[in-house]
Formats: structure tokens, sequence, C-alpha cells
């Protein structure tokens, strides 16, 4: 007979069922602990991984601008780094590069032979003046401050206006003229043509920040610096480089006077100081009765506006060397009633009297007034209005065009950047790539339907080529030349 088996308590039924499944049990436990490791992982390293990052940069970076290595970062946290450049308050402009850009260890070379050789203590007090100027524009007037060393150029251009295509046009243009540089080191054939030629190129390379110890063109200054020194010793200060003033001698000792003072300014040159006194001595001398200069220093006729222009930018260059040259400032106050004198009833400047009103000499009368008195007087204000009216309505910027003007343009790009504001931003916008576009693959410019001054902007030889390219390099190193007092 079948007797029911006793029930068993619920504890010993669960043990004998385990141990029957014991596989089953720890296969599910082992799986279970790899499930819990791997997901601890997991989110072990969304904690802890370096995120995948890069610090935002600027666009804007000159050869000369390298960035410091940032610190170096703990592992959790490294990061790429792209160097920021200074933000201006400026539209957005391309980037600004140049193969010249590189501010020297300012250290003066010696010079050859034909200039007086300085003593031990001039040449230590030359090279530690240069040597300042290299270490950020020390000596240098802030108004010309932005033109020593890349990074200065270019954040002057940036500030007012200038793009990448036109510092590129500049140095296009200055190669050009170190390729037709006489060995002598003269520009055109000696003489008052000599003279200009050359005092303008070394105020194109000047105005790049360009001196003897610059690493492309230093040769290039260094043979026309000589050149100028030798004659204008020679002729015991006429820059003209001939015995007595000739009618047009006075056009080109101004030109090379205003050169030789930028170029003392810049680099605290000793031996051209008596030169220079020199120099300038026959402009302050020359002024006629009126305040104004005319051709040949001659005092018994009624000055020239256009004559008056380079005398009073020469004398500028001496104020501001520092060198308080007798009569100076003086000269400079007397220049301001000429040009009140030849000043028209519409606002323009006039040749010789008010009524002979000119496009091409009102630049010349708003910027010489400007730089001397620093106020945007009726004169001024009245000036640049007639400039840019007549801009509109009869003299557009067309390079190619019959009423183009080198020689008002170069007075109304210098005279809108001081004066700033609307004028300003429609000149450069009128003038600039306008420029660069026609400039010649060579490096020059070539010559134009205008006939401007003397026919220089017409002739494809001779002075043409050198005077339109120096004026065209000088208009386009606006940006950084001169500034105004404001700036």
């Amino acid at each position: 007979m079948y007797t029911p088996e006793e029930k068993k308590p619920f504890m010993e039924r669960m043990q004998e069922r385990m141990a029957a499944s014991r596989f089953l049990t720890f296969s599910a436990l082992l799986h279970a602990i790899l499930i819990f490791l791997g997901g601890g992982v997991v989110l072990y390293k969304q904690v802890t991984d370096t995120p995948d990052f890069a610090a935002s940069g600027g666009d804007l970076v000159a050869s000369d601008q390298q960035a410091q290595a940032p610190p170096e970062q703990p592992p959790e946290m490294q990061q790429e780094f792209t160097p920021q450049t200074p933000q201006l308050n400026v539209p957005t402009l391309s980037a600004i590069t140049t193969n010249n850009v590189t501010t020297p260890t300012f250290q003066l070379a010696a010079m050859v032979p034909t200039v007086s050789a300085p003593t031990n203590d001039m040449t230590k007090a030359i090279q530690n003046a240069s040597k300042a100027v290299g270490k950020g524009g020390a000596g240098i007037p802030g108004t010309m401050a932005s033109r020593v060393g890349g990074t200065a150029r270019m954040q002057a251009m940036q500030m007012n206006g200038g793009k990448k295509e036109s510092e590129e046009a500049v140095m296009r243009g200055l190669r050009w003229l170190v390729k037709v540089q006489n060995p002598d080191g003269s520009w055109a054939k000696g003489g008052p043509s000599g003279a200009a030629m050359t005092g303008f190129a070394m105020l194109s390379f000047l105005g790049h920040g360009e001196t003897p110890v610059s690493a492309e063109f230093g040769p290039t200054v260094q043979k026309a610096l000589d050149w100028l020194m030798t004659n204008g010793k020679k002729f015991d200060g006429r820059l003209s480089m001939e015995k007595n003033f000739s009618q047009q001698g006075c056009y080109a000792h101004g030109i090379a006077a205003y050169a030789l003072g930028e170029y003392y300014t810049m680099t605290k040159d000793e031996r051209v100081v008596d030169l220079l006194k020199k120099a300038v001595g026959y402009v302050v001398d020359g002024q006629g009765p009126d305040g104004g200069w005319m051709y040949g220093y001659d005092k018994s006729t009624p000055s020239d506006t256009s004559v008056s222009g380079w005398q009073i930018q020469a004398l500028k260059a001496a104020h501001l060397s520092g060198l308080n040259i007798d009569g100076v400032d003086a000269s400079l106050d007397k220049a301001m009633l000429n040009l009140a004198r030849v000043r028209g009833k519409n606002g323009g400047f006039g040749y010789r009297t008010p009524e002979q009103e000119k496009y091409s000499l009102t630049g010349v009368g708003v910027l010489c007034t400007y730089f001397w008195q620093q106020d945007k007087n009726k004169m001024v204000r009245e000036g640049i209005e007639y400039i840019m009216d007549h801009t509109k309505k009869d003299f557009p910027v067309e390079y190619k065009g019959d009423k183009a003007d080198l020689y008002a343009w170069y007075y109304n790009t210098q005279a809108c950047l001081m004066v700033g504001g609307a004028a300003w931003n429609t000149w450069n916008r009128l003038f600039q790539m306008e420029l660069v576009k026609n400039q010649s693959p060579d490096g020059s410019w070539p010559p134009m339907a205008g006939k401007g001054v003397g026919e220089f902007q017409t002739s494809p030889n001779g002075l043409g080529p050198l005077y339109r390219t120096n004026f065209c390099i000088l208009m386009l190193e606006v940006y950084y030349r001169y500034m105004p007092t404001t700036k």
C-alpha cells in the first residue's frame, strides 16, 4: 500500500532546488557582475575623457607676430590653442601680410666714407637711440609711430580701413624702386630732378618704416642717404643739388629736406643734423612776405600754393624732429596766414589768389592747415566739403579717366584721413582699390590719360614712372605713415 511522503519544509525544498541548478545560478551571477563592471567603465569615461574642442582665434596674423605656447595643462584638460589677435573696433578686414614686417634690432650700420665718420660717443648715442626705436618707437613722435614695425603697421591699417591688397601693392612698388635705383644711390639724373625723385623715393621707404638697417631695403635706403648727404654737402645744404636755386629748385629742395627730416626723426643719426639744419634754414629764409613761397625762393611776387605745400611739409618734418631748429615754428605760423589769404569763397584754395580756387590745391591747404593748427575749423571743414563735392561732380577717382589727378589725390588722401569721419570713409572707398587694381605687374604704375602736373602722369619713360609710383606708394601708406593726433 502506497503511503504519501511527508511534505518537506519550504526552506529545505529551496535548498534542494538551488543545489540542482547551481550551474545556472553561477552563470547568472557572473553575467550580472560583468554587466555592472562594464557600465561603470562607460560612465567613468564619459566623466573623465578630454573634451574634443579647440579655442577659437582671430584671422589677422602677421609674419612677425608669433604666439607664445600656452602653459602645459593637466592631462584631463588639455586643449588645442590658436592665438587671438587684438580686437579692434572696426569692420572685419582681410588679413594683412607683407614680406618685410619684422621690426629689426635697430642699430645703424656704418655710413660709407663720403659721410663724415662719427666719434665713438656719437656712434654709441645713435645705436642707443636706434635700439630704443626698435623696441616700440621710443623717441618717435606719436603721429609717426605706426610706421615702425610690422605689427604697428598692421594694427594701424585695420584701424583705418587698409586692406591686404594695398599693402601688397606697396611692397611691389618698393621692390620696383630697388630695381631702378641708380648705382650712385639716386633716382633720375642728378640736379633738381634727381633730388626730387630721390627725396620722393626716400619718403616712400621711410613711410614704410625702412631704414639703413632694414633686412630687405636697408642697402637701398643707405645708398640714397649717402647720395643726399654727399651732394647736399657739396652744394652747401642746397638739396636741389645746384649752386643757386633755380625756378624749379625749391620744389626739389623742399622734398629732399622733407625726406632728410623724416630720416633723422626715425633714426636720430646725429651725422645728418648739420646738413638738415642748413637745408631747413634755406626754407625759413626763403619765405615770402605773405607767408608763402615762390619759385626759386623769390620773395618779390605772390606765393604759389603748390610750392608752399612742399616747404610746409619740410618744416613739419623739421618740427617733429625735436631739434628745435631756429625759425621753424614761427615760419609755420606765418605760413597759415598765406593759406588763409588764398582761400576762396567756396571753401577751395587758390594758386596765388582766392579767385583761383583749384581742386588740385585744396587738399594742400586743408592738410597743411590741419597739421599745424590741429583744429577742424571752418577752413578745414569747408575745404573737405569742397574736395568731396568736386570729386563727386567733376573729378572722379578713376586712374584711367581723363580727369585723374595724382597730385590732388596725394593731398586729398592725407587730408581726409586727418579729418576722418564720413569724408575719410568715402575717400578710402574711392581711392584704395582703384590704385591697387591699376598697378603694373612689375610694381610700377603705368601712364594715365589725365595730364595732371607737367605731363608726369602721361609719360611712359623718364620721370613719369618714378613720379606715379612714388605718389601711389605714399597714398597707400597713408594708413600708418602719419596718424591724426586723435588716434
